[in-house]
């Protein structure tokens, strides 16, 4: 028999699942039976055996299909009791608190909260009256957990928040009685979870993070782990996500699922409700065929199950979502208008759900070049949400961001916006105007009033909101905690402010903003990792721990008023915050300041880092010219500049050059497969004429590309036609610039005569059979999963072993040193190419690092938040990767870096910066110069090109024009194998 509030806590999760935000439906703890105790004085045992049996009778009611008949039974039940014990008796303030469960199911939550306010002060007394009767407590305690609901469904946060902590510490009194009794700890996890509910409907991120996590460490020790635990583990990810911490999402999301498998029945919904989260972590991650195949999966696993429920419709509507942005919008479109039709019919138009499928078939059609289509739909969403929804509910106000965007899109620039200038209304007027979304939707509009001809006005908000995302960009970086999903949303408001000074033809600043779109986050792990270095040092660690409290609690205070702020919270208490947060700003800028004057080279962040155009324009060769590529939200903006002159173009879509580079990449990764018409408009679109007119023929291009294009060699851009092409590289030496302050570094010194040394490794062994020698075991599975650092987890560690062998590399890199004639030659493959070696190595005198080994990019691995090298796992002594920290680590003396590394120049994720990552950290670390790779190469002619570029190098040559000539001896040789793009072109010089 349920207890008088377990149904209500069932009734409570069904009906706050459409209300509760990103940490999905509110879960409750499934409460055991409670026995109707008696009393020393009270009913004869036939009179309680008759309450007894109403009792279970009205409890055996659906009182979700009928909470009319619900509330009579019980009313009965409570009337029966009233003849049994006297009035102010506890036993009857129990039996009415099942009244409470109808009052919330017939939607009188105020009513309910009335009643259960009333009836928690008799529990309270006969806790204290009644102490050898100790059921009292744990009724106190159950319709504390129904108080905690009622006050989260009336946005009475604090109230939620406040009594969640008191039952919390009951249970954990509770436990600390009874450390060997099961219910005792399952009931302190679900204490732990309804909190960690309250928190995050707070806008307590941090602390619903920190409180789930103790709900999920008990559970993982019960055993069997109860199925009513499932939601703890899955809203574990989705308050990361929530939070925008997106790698440990997708970390948390595979392990829950691999734990949700070991204890729910085969076709529980929760195994699919998982997926489908982790399927919208991977897609913002960029990860998206990873994506796909898991939205594939959790589709069909909930079709399996329940057919075509709505559940199922809006897995299918996820799927079209990822489709979209997997360069897959007719089948998207497909998929989501079946998803959109049947909920419409099955629910109603205005359902939340049916809304959600229709914003996938919008954005179908917008990826599919349907612009005024996906307006029309956008536009009966936006109509349904103004009048369903408050003026400050979140998803309405987002809703008319994307409308705008169909406008634009569309063409309709006036449309567009009107449409923006109301979201930033409805912002301002809810008190969500520092909102990163409000950020970016500012900057937006700046470019949609240069659209609209008022170029003055575009320029000054553009210049006044990139101030603005600079400094929550400073905060974000100071906070320490990767938050990747605001990271990118910060730097899609870069974009458009970027775009409004292309448009503006204020080349000037359209250079400065271009470089937080180009670079990524690649700059901030850098730097996070210079600081995790300097923290060795007492004082300073100090300064920096005091600047990142600082900015966690900013943050933190920030993500709750708007979280507040969403929900239609009062002007007083959004004031409250506002005086918080001001008291913490403050904090947070003497702690900046105090370590800028104690230790600046800590308090840099990318905005000081920043190049302007008239430093980058001196810092030029007479033969240097330099080339920016960084698509926008909208458009793709192309800056050139050389000693005298600049240019910039912003034109065409960023979606479509997205679309063509992948087209182009998914060719070169196969010989015979490149696609000239791809590449020539690709071509078009980088050089167009007003480009091409600044640089000219000037020998030398470095180049700064961001987005999809960080994936893409511009050597493989061609003029001409098929049969005779004009590759890019016929005109000019190319050099990849990571960071456009490496154009204040000075360019690389000739080489010596004669390398001092070569140090290379290679071929890691990864599998335990590639050596017979190697005892059982042996591998990249060298410790329990719970032992390995947090990306190796047991599934990574699996991964890496199903990397391919590469048995060519150990020649490639004896070649790479018989080339180089170095005094010193050491060539370490297999068990030997550990990190261990490479550290223990004197770098100081090595001319030339060559790796010859597998490149993984940021979010590759779940839990890897940075680029990486593999390398042979070593137990104690390495993990086999060779992390951006632990490169930017190394001692190199001015050395030229090889690394023909599958993979080691792409992008990583969505925002493109794993090469960045890779350069970046070879280049603090001292190396003078790289050589990269786009995609797997063959190893011999991965060779070939190594070799001829270096042995050009160590005849002195400059490293680019070295690289330019090995390609174009491949490339017009007279070998036509070898003249296929695939071949020849996946190297890029990078440097100055």
């Amino acid at each position: 028999m349920q207890t008088p509030t377990q149904r209500m806590n069932a009734g409570a999760a069904a009906a706050l699942r459409g209300a509760a935000l990103a940490c999905g439906a509110l879960w409750l703890a499934a409460l055991a039976p409670a026995a109707m105790a008696q009393p020393s004085a009270g009913p004869t045992a036939a009179q309680r055996a008759r309450l007894d049996a109403m009792f279970a009778a009205a409890d055996a009611l659906d009182e979700g299909a009928d909470p009319a008949a619900y509330r009579r039974a019980f009313e009965g039940v409570l009337a029966y009791g009233r003849t049994l014990y006297p009035p102010g008796h506890p036993e009857l303030a129990w039996l009415e608190s099942e009244q409470a469960t109808a009052d919330y199911l017939q939607g009188d939550i105020k009513g309910a909260e009335a009643r259960l306010a009333r009836i928690a002060p008799v529990l309270e007394r006969a806790i204290t009256e009644r102490a050898d009767e100790p059921q009292w407590r744990e009724r106190r305690m159950l319709v504390a957990n129904a108080q905690v609901v009622i006050y989260l469904t009336l946005s009475q946060f604090d109230k939620a928040t406040e009594l969640g902590e008191q039952v919390l510490a009951w249970r954990l009194e509770q436990a600390r009685r009874q450390p060997e009794n099961a219910r005792a700890s399952t009931e302190l996890s679900a204490a732990w979870s309804n909190l960690a509910n309250a928190q995050i409907r707070n806008g307590e991120t941090a602390r619903a993070i920190t409180s789930v996590r103790e709900a999920i460490a008990i559970d993982r020790r019960l055993k069997p782990i109860p199925v009513n635990a499932a939601p703890h583990f899955g809203n574990l990810v989705t308050f990361l996500y929530a939070a925008g911490r997106l790698e440990e999402a997708a970390e948390e999301g595979r392990r829950t699922q691999a734990m949700l498998e070991s204890f729910l029945p085969e076709r529980h919904p929760f195994l699919a409700v998982n997926l489908n989260t982790l399927a919208r972590v991977l897609a913002d991650l960029g990860r998206l065929d990873e994506a796909e195949a898991v939205a594939r999966k959790g589709l069909d696993m909930a079709h399996a199950s329940f057919g075509e429920s709505q559940q199922t419709l809006s897995y299918l509507a996820t799927l079209a979502h990822v489709l979209t942005l997997n360069g897959k919008a007719a089948e998207a479109e497909v998929l989501a208008r079946a998803a959109t039709e049947k909920m419409a019919r099955d629910l109603g138009a205005e359902a939340d759900r049916a809304l959600l499928a229709r914003e996938a078939l919008a954005g179908a059609l917008l990826a599919g070049g349907k612009a005024e289509d996906a307006f029309d739909q956008f536009s009966v969403v936006s109509a349904i949400r103004a009048q369903r929804y408050p003026p400050h509910h979140r998803e309405r106000i987002e809703g008319e961001d994307r409308l705008a965007l169909a406008a634009l899109e569309a063409g309709d620039v006036a449309t567009a916006r009107e449409v923006q200038q109301r979201a930033q209304g409805l912002r301002l007027n809810s008190g969500a105007a520092d909102d990163t979304a409000a950020l970016v939707g500012e900057a937006r509009l700046a470019a949609l009033a240069v659209l609209a001809g008022d170029s003055a006005a575009g320029l000054d908000q553009a210049r006044a909101v990139a101030a603005r995302l600079d400094t929550r960009l400073g905060e974000l970086e100071a906070g320490g905690a990767r938050r990747s999903g605001l990271d990118r949303q910060l730097r899609s408001g870069f974009g458009w402010a970027m775009e409004a000074a292309a448009l503006a033809g204020d080349a000037a600043q359209a250079f400065v903003l271009a470089q937080p779109v180009v670079e990524g986050a690649a700059g901030i792990t850098a730097r996070a990792a210079a600081r995790r270095m300097a923290a060795l040092d007492p004082e300073k660690a100090a300064l920096l721990r005091e600047r990142q409290d600082a900015a966690l609690m900013l943050q933190t205070l920030l993500d709750r008023q708007l979280r507040l702020a969403g929900l239609g919270a009062s002007a007083d208490r959004l004031a409250a915050l506002e005086a918080e947060r001001t008291a913490a700003t403050q904090r947070f800028a003497a702690a900046d300041a105090a370590l800028a004057e104690r230790a600046p080279e800590l308090a840099r962040s990318q905005a000081t880092e920043r190049v302007t155009l008239a430093e980058a324009q001196a810092l030029l060769g007479r033969d240097e010219a330099l080339l920016i590529v960084a698509p926008g939200p909208q458009g793709l903006v192309i800056i050139a500049a050389t000693g005298k002159d600049a240019a910039v173009v912003r034109h065409g879509s960023s979606r479509r050059a997205a679309a063509l580079v992948r087209q182009l990449r998914a060719g070169l990764e196969r010989p015979g497969g490149f696609d000239h018409a791809a590449s020539a408009e690709l071509r078009a679109l980088v050089l167009p004429d007003a480009i091409a007119r600044v640089i000219g023929k000037r020998r030398r291009v470095l180049v700064s590309a961001g987005g999809a294009f960080s994936s893409l060699p511009l050597a493989v851009l061609a003029a001409g036609t098929p049969e005779r092409p004009r590759w890019l590289i016929e005109d000019h030496a190319l050099v990849t610039l990571p960071s456009l302050g490496l154009l204040r570094q000075s360019a690389s010194a000739k080489p010596p005569a004669r390398p001092r040394a070569f140090l290379a490794l290679g071929a890691p062994q990864l599998q335990a059979d590639e050596a017979a020698d190697e005892p059982a075991g042996a591998g990249v599975q060298l410790a329990a999963a719970e032992a390995l650092p947090p990306f190796r987890t047991a599934d990574n560690a699996r991964r890496l072993a199903d990397l391919p062998p590469l048995p060519a590399a150990a020649d490639e890199l004896a070649g790479l040193g018989k080339a180089l004639g170095a005094r010193r030659s050491l060539v370490l493959t297999g068990a030997q190419a550990t990190e261990a070696a490479l550290r223990g190595a004197d770098l100081s005198e090595v001319d030339v690092l060559a790796l010859s080994t597998h490149g993984l990019v940021a979010g590759e691995l779940d839990g890897l938040d940075e680029p990486a090298l593999v390398l042979t796992p070593a137990g104690d002594e390495g993990d086999g990767l060779l992390t951006m920290d632990e490169i930017m680590d190394l001692r190199l003396g001015g050395a030229w870096v090889v690394l023909s590394a599958c993979n080691s120049a792409a992008g990583s994720g969505a925002d493109g910066s794993g090469l960045a990552g890779l350069a970046r950290a070879f280049l603090h670390a001292g190396a003078g110069n790289l050589l990269v790779s786009h995609w797997a190469v063959r190893d011999d002619l991965a060779a070939r090109l190594s070799t001829a570029t270096l042995a050009r190098y160590a005849r002195g040559a400059d490293p680019a024009a070295a690289l330019q000539a090995a390609m174009l001896a491949m490339a017009g040789g007279k070998d036509t194998a070898l003249r296929d793009p695939a071949l020849w072109a996946p190297f890029v010089f990078v440097g100055r």
